[in-house]
């Protein structure tokens, strides 16, 4: 089954990651990049995609600004969260959504690192029991904190209208959000067996 979902990217100076990483995303998902670079040809280049909307701020608005504003303006609840440097293997995005259909409360959902051995894309930082389960056939851990390299947030699931600190103007805003939706007992998962590539910078 086909879903509608958007897929905001903030980035800065990521021009020559973006066309590859356009491709990859199904076409019948809108796509929002925050460009805080201010590079008005990468609107014009990227524009060129019928689903892709490029939104240069006045100012460079930083990640948790550009979050917020992402979030904002996007038409579907559900909505992808990209770092540019991102490679998204094929079938992950038709895999995610056999989950997100039979999940009945979660706020952010993530698939995982391909490699693992450096460094993962999540935290599990306290020792009480969490929750983990089999759902049509994928692998869910709760965890404590996911970095939004690639993630999904379930905006009918948030109460705030931001949900990223924007004093925070770049690291640990992501960190601190993770933190702020714990204390409300919102459901944060990652999908061990559902893969993607984070090159990092």
């Amino acid at each position: 089954m086909q879903m509608n979902l958007s897929v905001v990217i903030v980035a800065f100076k990521s021009g020559h990651l973006l066309e590859k990483l356009i491709l990859s995303i199904p076409k019948n998902y809108e796509i929002i990049i925050i460009e805080n670079s201010l590079d008005v040809d990468i609107k014009n280049k990227f524009e060129k995609f019928n689903n892709v909307r490029v939104i240069i701020p006045n100012k460079n608005l930083g990640y948790g600004k550009s979050f917020n504003l992402g979030l904002e303006i996007s038409k579907n609840n559900y909505t992808y969260f990209l770092s540019p440097d991102v490679v998204i293997p094929e079938g992950c995005f038709e895999n995610i959504n056999k989950v997100i259909q039979n999940l009945d409360n979660f706020t952010i959902l993530a698939p995982t690192y391909i490699d693992e051995t450096i460094h993962k894309n999540y935290q599990i930082k306290y020792e009480k029991p969490l929750k983990d389960f089999i759902l049509e056939g994928f692998s869910l851990i709760e965890v404590d904190e996911i970095d939004f390299a690639m993630a999904l947030v379930n905006k009918s699931n948030i109460s705030e209208t931001k949900l990223m600190d924007e004093n925070f103007f770049l690291y640990f805003e992501s960190t601190d959000a993770c933190i702020t939706l714990r204390k409300k007992n919102k459901k944060i998962y990652v999908i061990k067996n559902i893969k993607f590539q984070h090159y990092g910078t």
